[in-house]
């Protein structure tokens, strides 16, 4: 009788994959099966299956069983990762006594739940607090740092207010900067703490607070009978506003329907001050309005700090929308006739991300013909706290300032001296305000390119576990899996992190492998040994320039965008639905194909090399071209869409950095500010330009002339 076909070999890889599927499918027989296999043969990647083992039963898991996994893993990324969800486990199930013990081996650290929650253990076990700060310090930080509602904040934030370690005002000032930020959850959670009249009316502001504070009935403080509310009366919104409240007087009460319940006395005052943070995100005219009034203080209960900080939010709302009214309402935030350098009475308990947009509206306004206003970039600059100043783009700006107000001659040499010495800090060739600040010194230079790494040392960089596992999973496609595990090796990987000559060894190989993203962040980390030539590949070299010279764009700047865009990563799609090199969306594809001609393109093609690039750097050049060759405004609507950077050049004409730095979505501003600074470097890069920023930056940018052809993009 004949023996059977020999069976096929199962790959460790094939193990591994079909690991990760039983994962997701949440069989744990089979992933349990996979796991001891790839354990058993001393698999790189065994770890990977063990932690998604791990991963399903964590909430059934024991402290023995979990210090196993952590034992058995060591410094691996799993490890690591695990540690954290076991923290946040630990937290859920209050044991405070394991989680101490766990929490200072979390190397990661990059969880606020787990901050949190550490505080509040150490509070339960009666142990000292390390670090900066006191319990109540560390816990307010921590807490009003949170980005939206959770657990673990909101666990301690429950805790430590009983304990009366966390008081009212910790509360009120969580609640302003929650709205500030417009994080409505966190908002919704954190009020709770107030009671539940008090949450009940802030959950009427926030449905509509103009008519919360319009109307005489929204809240009935303790203290007061009959529906007095001590909160603002129609006089403060004219007489629309009191049409309205009489209106609303007039109308029959609605049956079975009970009154709000009453609100402490000393609640009404911060009540009113959120409904106008709320009404002036929304409407910052109509709230300064109201602000304007000479009485209102008294009628909405406001402290003076209240006032500035009412003020300041409203200031803020124009400013994103660049309205010309926002410098004259920061001006109102700030203490009459004490206008000078650091006199911000309040500013330093704002919001950072006010205090940047009043920076913004006064640059806007110093640089345009107002040159008294650059005493506001000061104060809001100084009222920053020591982490925001050190920020390069505030550095700048100081610096900036001092040059602008220093007095002709020797008696402003001192400040010249020390606006040259902030520069000189922060000037270096790899982002956009080391650029500026280079060229503002006159250095325009490249720095001289390090030496290649070794073979010596490439095969000591291929070497390290993490890297390898890293390089395993993304040859598998598990790029995301890949990239943790990279990055962690880079940062944890040895103490301090690996050197500059062990990064660069590390990015080589990347670059080698063509595993661009890799490539790319990788050789971004080094502090002293900058290797341009290897921070900016010139992948797909020869594709990308026969797209950008057939329609007549700067192969730099197309390599600048592509660079920011996907990395160099051919299947790149965004959650929005862009693909390909270019990250560009199957409408505006389909409207350049149309544009270029392109009579045999189908939405199929958009993920094809030539195609993509065919693609967006028609786009690109079309954007170009309808701004005039502005790569900021380019770049802009590139990211954002055409029509928002044809609102934003409307205004005063501006210099293009004061321009990029108003952009209002985060995204894009720091989009364009990557984009021309990688259009600088890929410049020298390819044709040995100087590395000068003003230069790609270009004119002032300002309104549309009469005389430019109509907008023609979608």
């Amino acid at each position: 009788m004949a023996p059977p076909p020999a069976q096929a070999q199962t790959t460790g890889e094939d193990t591994l994959m079909a690991a990760r599927s039983a994962f997701l499918q949440r069989d744990r027989s089979r992933l349990a099966a996979a796991r001891d296999t790839l354990m058993n043969q001393n698999h790189p990647l065994a770890a990977w299956a063990d932690f998604w083992f791990m991963q399903s039963r964590l909430i059934e898991a024991g402290p023995t069983e979990v210090d196993q996994f952590l034992a058995r893993w060591g410094d691996a990324y799993v490890a690591d990762r695990l540690r954290n969800d076991w923290l946040l486990e630990l937290g859920r199930r209050r044991d405070w006594k394991t989680f101490a013990r766990v929490q200072p081996y979390f190397r990661m650290n990059d969880d606020r739940d787990v901050t949190c929650l550490g505080v509040l253990a150490r509070q339960q076990l009666g142990v000292p607090m390390q670090g900066l700060g006191d319990l109540r310090e560390q816990a307010r930080q921590a807490w009003w740092a949170q980005k939206d509602a959770d657990f673990g904040c909101d666990t301690m934030a429950q805790a430590l207010f009983a304990a009366r370690i966390l008081t009212p005002a910790d509360v009120w000032r969580k609640l302003r900067l929650s709205q500030d930020f417009a994080q409505p959850k966190a908002i919704t959670q954190s009020v709770r703490l107030l009671g539940e009249p008090t949450a009940q009316a802030v959950a009427r502001l926030m449905g509509n607070a103009q008519r919360f504070l319009m109307t005489d009935n929204a809240v009935r403080p303790e203290s007061m009978s009959g529906n007095s509310s001590g909160v603002a009366i129609s006089e403060a919104v004219g007489k629309k506003g009191q049409k309205a409240a009489k209106a609303n007087k007039r109308k029959p009460a609605r049956a079975l329907v009970p009154p709000p319940p009453a609100v402490p006395a000393d609640h009404v005052g911060p009540l009113n001050l959120l409904a106008l943070l709320r009404w002036s995100s929304q409407d910052p005219e109509a709230a300064a309005a109201a602000l304007v009034s000479p009485d209102a203080a008294r009628r909405w209960h406001l402290t003076r700090e209240d006032m500035a900080w009412a003020w300041a939010s409203t200031g803020r709302s124009a400013a994103w929308r660049l309205m010309p009214q926002a410098i004259t309402y920061f001006e109102r935030a700030l203490v009459p006739g004490e206008l000078t350098e650091g006199s911000a009475l309040w500013a330093t308990t704002w919001h950072p991300d006010t205090l940047a947009w009043m920076t913004r509206a006064a640059l806007r306004s110093a640089t345009s013909g107002q040159p008294a206003h650059w005493l506001v970039v000061d104060t809001a600059i100084e009222a920053m706290s020591p982490e925001q100043k050190t920020d390069p783009t505030w550095v700048y700006w100081k610096a900036r300032s001092l040059q602008a107000q220093a007095p002709a001659g020797a008696a402003g040499e001192p400040r010249r001296q020390q606006a040259r010495e902030m520069l000189a800090r922060i000037a270096q060739p790899t982002s956009f305000y080391g650029l500026l600040a280079m060229d503002d010194l006159g250095r325009v230079g490249a720095p001289p390119r390090p030496a290649k790494p070794s073979r010596d040392e490439l095969q000591q960089a291929a070497a390290v576990p993490g890297l390898d596992r890293a390089l395993r999973l993304y040859d598998l496609g598990l790029r995301s899996e890949g990239a943790r595990e990279w990055n962690y090796t880079l940062s944890y990987g040895k103490p301090g992190g690996l050197s500059d000559r062990e990064l660069m060894a590390a990015a080589e190989i990347a670059c080698d492998r063509e595993y661009w993203d890799r490539c790319i962040n990788t050789s971004d980390r080094t502090k002293q040994e900058i290797d341009l030539y290897q921070r900016y590949p010139l992948a797909f070299r020869r594709d990308i320039q026969v797209a950008a010279k057939d329609v007549g764009l700067d192969p730099a700047f197309m390599f600048g965008l592509i660079r920011q865009e996907s990395r160099f990563q051919i299947s790149a799609r965004s959650h929005v639905g862009a693909s390909g090199l270019m990250q560009v969306m199957p409408a505006t594809a389909d409207w350049v194909a149309r544009r270029l001609g392109m009579s045999d393109y189908h939405g199929g093609l958009i993920t094809d090399r030539d195609t993509n690039l065919k693609l967006g750097a028609g786009y690109l050049k079309l954007v170009l071209d309808d701004f005039n060759g502005s790569a900021p405004m380019a770049a802009a609507a590139y990211n954002a869409g055409p029509g928002r950077p044809r609102k934003w050049r409307d205004g005063p004409r501006l210099e293009p950095a004061v321009w990029a730095e108003n952009v209002p979505f985060n995204e894009t501003r720091d989009y364009v500010k990557k984009v021309v600074t990688n259009a600088v470097i890929y410049g020298h890069v390819l044709h040995g330009k100087p590395l000068s920023i003003k230069t790609r930056l270009g004119p002032v940018i300002g309104p549309r002339t009469s005389s430019a052809p109509p907008d023609d993009l979608p």
